[in-house]
């Protein structure tokens, strides 16, 4: 066993900003902006590349061209959400995505341009038009990397890297009675000094992203775990629609590249979906009108069930009838990779499987990022605001983390002139033990956990199933607390402990919608129902 006994520091920052990517860091700049001496503080888990947002391919969709309108957008937003999206949001966000373009552009972000300037703009599924502004096939890293250079550049924030937040702090001590806890800071555990720190702050940021690690199967980077959907909801906030996971339909199958996404432009750009064995293209039995561009939920539903069927784990990606040039020029990231491990997509065909990529639920928060907790903000994929609905459009996902990012920098600044309650932080005792054995043992439930959520929780539920799943969670849950209370803290501890309560609260909404709806298809209750409302959950025992 190996024991500590060093306390942690005790720091107070203007904002604590949770979460690298483009959300994140499109609020810490634009804070520092607003409130040149605003002392901000941003945490991450690795370093500044490892995020969702780093790896995205596909791009931001605005509408720009003469027969698209923002009108447009907007409906095939609502189509996409399934009967679920929130319109005053869905328009906010919309309405804003031309200029938070130009103000990504005015950073630096340098977007592909035809010959002539105009914009070179992409096709996805459930898009009527193309309006997908990217940087070849590496569009979140093109985003990230201007604004990763522009904080760097920026002295009032405070980059924390290889650090991991642990739990919020609130003043629920101390609040008025019947009225919701403010949240003034968060412990957060620094990898290199094996320590637990208190971060005190006047507002704090949630953008952590989503929960990709509670599937075996996902496009998402590993610090992919609900960090902040979990730790706002123990704190008290609401959550809802988690159980709307969407999953990408292609996700390369190869055993040395198990998380490596092929992006929706593929198919945007003419690629074929052909069932492996025979060949025969298989999207005529469930989209007839849009075939390859139908929606995220209809394609990789549509895919898992020819896998059922069929003898093959994968089927196949067809775009060979594009060419190679074209190939290399507009998917330089996918062709390159793909022939490192001998499969030259101009001449052969690319083996694909759905995984989980989205989860378009969260925190209940408004257009501005705002909870139920005072003092405490969502953004991005950890916030619900009603613009995904059960299935999210593709494209739309960064459009969110930009304009969100914004709007909660101009909100938030309401709580940096109003000192918060301070008083009753008590900062963490890191002394503690670890049981190398037993904690060896606990990490094995992450092996358990992803594949019954991939089995019970997928593209396909049963009632049936999904409450065998939630016994299976809540024995595991309880092994996974039990250790927690008595040991150490570590990084893998503090994520286990996160994804094992995400698992449970996509269960427990899968279970209590009977019904089936965007990226949540019930085999027992196929059919949609038209009075169906937003699943969200209060914090309860």
């Amino acid at each position: 066993m190996n024991s500590i006994s060093q306390q942690g520091q005790r720091f107070v920052y203007d904002a604590l900003v949770i979460g690298g990517g483009i959300a994140g860091l499109t609020y810490a700049l634009e804070l520092a902006r607003l409130r040149p001496a605003t002392k901000i503080a941003l945490v991450v888990k690795q370093g500044l590349v490892e995020s969702s947002s780093y790896y995205a391919q596909g791009g931001i969709a605005a509408a720009s061209l003469a027969e698209d309108s923002a009108a447009l957008h907007v409906s095939d937003t609502l189509k996409a959400g399934d009967g679920l999206c929130y319109l005053p949001t869905v328009e906010a966000i919309i309405t804003a995505s031309t200029q938070r373009l130009q103000d990504l552009k005015n950073h630096g972000v340098a977007f592909d341009q035809q010959n002539d300037g105009h914009p070179d703009l992409a096709q996805e599924g459930g898009h009527s038009c193309r309006r997908i502004y990217h940087a070849g096939d590496e569009s979140g890293k093109a985003i990230v990397d201007v604004l990763m250079q522009a904080v760097k550049k920026t002295p009032q924030i405070q980059v924390l890297e290889f650090h991991t937040a642990v739990n919020l702090i609130t003043d629920a001590e101390c609040h008025i009675p019947g009225s919701w806890p403010e949240v003034i800071g968060a412990y957060v555990l620094d990898e290199q000094q094996a320590l637990i720190h208190t971060l005190l702050a006047s507002v704090v940021i949630l953008a952590t992203g989503g929960a990709g690690k509670v599937y075996r199967y996902t496009s998402n980077p590993d610090v992919a775990t609900g960090d902040g959907i979990a730790m706002a909801y123990r704190a008290g906030a609401r959550v809802g629609n988690m159980e709307f996971y969407q999953f990408h339909p292609t996700l390369l199958y190869h055993p040395q590249k198990n998380n490596f996404l092929i992006s929706e432009a593929l198919r945007g750009e003419g690629a074929y979906l052909r069932l492996a064995g025979s060949g025969e293209r298989f999207m005529q039995r469930y989209d007839p009108a849009r075939m390859e561009l139908a929606t995220r939920d209809i394609i990789a539903h549509a895919i898992f069930t020819e896998i059922e069927r069929g003898a093959h784990p994968y089927v196949h990606l067809d775009i060979r009838h594009r060419g190679k040039a074209f190939l290399e020029s507009r998917f330089p990231l996918i062709f390159q990779t793909l022939l490192t491990l001998g499969i030259d997509i101009s001449r052969d065909l690319i083996p694909v499987v759905p995984a989980a990529h989205y989860l378009c639920g969260g925190v209940l928060a408004d257009v501005n990022g705002k909870t139920d907790l005072p003092r405490l903000y969502a953004l991005g994929e950890t916030a619900f605001t009603g613009l995904h609905g059960a299935n999210r459009l593709a494209s739309n996902s960064l459009l969110e983390c930009v304009v969100m990012g914004y709007a909660a920098a101009e909100d938030s600044t309401r709580w940096l002139g109003v000192a918060p309650n301070h008083e009753k932080a008590i900062d963490w005792d890191s002394y503690g033990v670890t049981d190398f054995r037993r904690a060896s043992q606990i990490n094995a439930h992450w092996r358990g956990l992803r594949g019954e959520m991939t089995s019970y929780a997928g593209i396909i539920r049963t009632e049936a199933g999904l409450k065998d799943l939630l016994k299976l969670i809540r024995a595991r849950r309880g092994m996974i607390d039990e250790y927690y209370w008595q040991h150490i803290v570590t990084r893998d501890l503090v994520e286990l402990r996160n994804i094992i309560l995400i698992a449970e609260l996509i269960t427990r909404s899968a279970i209590n919608r009977k019904e089936s709806r965007g990226g949540h298809f019930r085999a027992d209750y196929p059919e949609k129902l038209s009075n169906s409302n937003e699943s969200i959950f209060q914090l309860n025992s």
